[in-house]
């Protein structure tokens, strides 16, 4: 057995010798450039995550300030809208107002045409009835008539009246 072993001594030194040859190889050519990498690799996604932190804290803080501009904007426009219908309201009062006041002098006006109509009717009938009894009289004086006479002569004098058509 020793013998054996002996054989396989001098085996286990060469292999072992070239085994930590070929890791010393590999940790100097391999190793370091994996290890190189993975620390870049690790900087990089520890950078992204700190951008990627800043990021979401900038997006937060313009996500409030945006929020409070649209709070801000909603009550400006409730107010404007507000004040433009109490405008709205005023102004639809003054025009109803205003409307009132035009019906009612265009009212005023009618009436008092209608009763210079009226006056001017009155003034032209009684025109036409003294026109009337003045011929009637200037009738009966120029001929001496008896009772059927006048009511004949007043009876034709209307009659003619009517047929010229001055009602």
């Amino acid at each position: 057995m020793e013998q054996l072993l002996s054989s396989f001594t001098a085996q286990f030194f060469w292999g072992l010798s070239a085994f930590i040859v070929f890791v010393l190889v590999l940790y100097r050519l391999g190793v370091t450039k994996i290890l190189e990498a993975v620390d870049a690799r690790d900087a990089r996604i520890k950078k992204d995550l700190a951008d990627a932190e800043e990021a979401a804290a900038k997006a937060k803080s313009m996500q409030a300030e945006l929020e409070k501009k649209i709070r801000a904007s909603e009550e400006q426009v409730t107010v404007t809208a507000t004040r433009l219908r109490v405008e709205a309201e005023q102004a639809k009062d003054a025009l109803i107002e205003k409307g009132r006041a035009e019906v009612e002098a265009m009212r005023v006006r009618a009436l008092q045409d209608i009763e210079a109509a009226r006056h001017s009717a009155i003034v032209h009938l009684r025109q036409e009835v003294a026109d009337i009894a003045t011929d009637v009289a200037a009738k009966v004086i120029t001929a001496k008539l008896d009772d059927a006479r006048q009511g004949d002569l007043v009876k034709n004098a209307i009659e003619a009246y009517e047929a010229s058509g001055k009602r």
